[in-house]
């Protein structure tokens, strides 16, 4: 039976991101479409929404699209540090920045990050940032890659609701678990995944579902039922031609995507339809 689920579409994060480099503004999501204005390295823009690749920005009160490899990298800090005018500990502080703040990578050199915060750039030793704003140390990943029903109930990994998704990166797999009587975690699915390549990787952490779309895409290509992770990162369907007719790449347990995880299209589906906004989700 479907569950009446709570919709939400609209970004929840990343309110701004910072151009890499020159680029433009597109009227869709496609590079042969027509360039609404040039954005300068830079730039700062808002985000209104996000899909794997592209981004819905505004710009010089214009709205359209970036590619995302175009725009700057969001992270967290985990602790209270102070944003550097250079890339060493040595050198003048810019600010502080309290733990669990967002900001923006523009570049990593090194062991150093540069990254803006409230519009100041600086360095920050990237240790210190996460995509989910916790310590790497956060949960005992012991059991994680072996035994996940293990790792969630020794952990005791909390949900607002009754599901609870994890997904292990290394072997590809995603998990579902549903909240018993007695408290613990039960193992309702385990499917194999295919994850972010090595240059676009899936983003690490605990996240909660924020919103979802029945589909996305481009000129190139179209995915269905997708559940949105954080920004424009989402649970979705293997790709589909843009029309959305026929499966073109119905690749699993491989590290290829731009950064979202993709599933058999029956298991986006039951994610789609089933899981509640608000559920915890743990990746690593």
């Amino acid at each position: 039976m479907r569950r009446n689920l709570r919709r939400n579409n609209r970004q929840t994060s990343e309110s701004y991101k910072y151009t890499l480099a020159n680029t433009n503004l597109y009227e869709t999501k496609s590079t042969s479409s027509t360039i609404l204005t040039a954005i300068p390295s830079g730039a700062k823009v808002q985000i209104i929404d996000g899909e794997e690749d592209w981004y819905t920005v505004m710009y010089n009160n214009l709205t359209g699209y970036v590619p995302a490899s175009s725009l700057s990298t969001t992270k967290y800090t985990w602790l209270d540090l102070l944003l550097r005018s250079y890339p060493s500990a040595e050198s003048n502080p810019v600010a502080m920045i309290p733990e669990k703040s967002e900001v923006q990578v523009l570049s990593v050199t090194g062991e150093w990050s540069h990254v803006v915060y409230n519009d100041q750039q600086g360095y920050i030793f990237s240790y210190f940032l996460t995509d989910d704003g916790n310590s790497p140390a956060h949960y005992d990943f012991t059991y994680f890659y072996t035994d996940m029903t293990r790792f969630v109930n020794d952990n005791q990994i909390p949900s607002p609701t009754v599901n609870l998704i994890t997904t292990d990166l290394e072997n590809k797999l995603t998990y579902v678990f549903e909240k018993g009587a007695n408290g613990l975690w039960i193992l309702l699915y385990k499917w194999d995944c295919t994850v972010g390549k090595p240059s676009t990787p899936t983003i690490k952490g605990t996240f909660y579902v924020s919103g979802r779309k029945p589909y996305f895409g481009t000129d190139n290509y179209r995915v269905k039922y997708a559940t949105r992770i954080r920004g424009a990162y989402y649970y979705h369907s293997i790709l589909f031609n843009a029309a959305g007719t026929e499966i073109i790449d119905a690749r699993l347990g491989m590290a290829l995507s731009h950064g979202c995880i993709r599933l058999a299209v029956e298991n986006a589906q039951w994610i789609y339809d089933n899981v509640l906004d608000a559920s915890a989700i743990v990746i690593n």
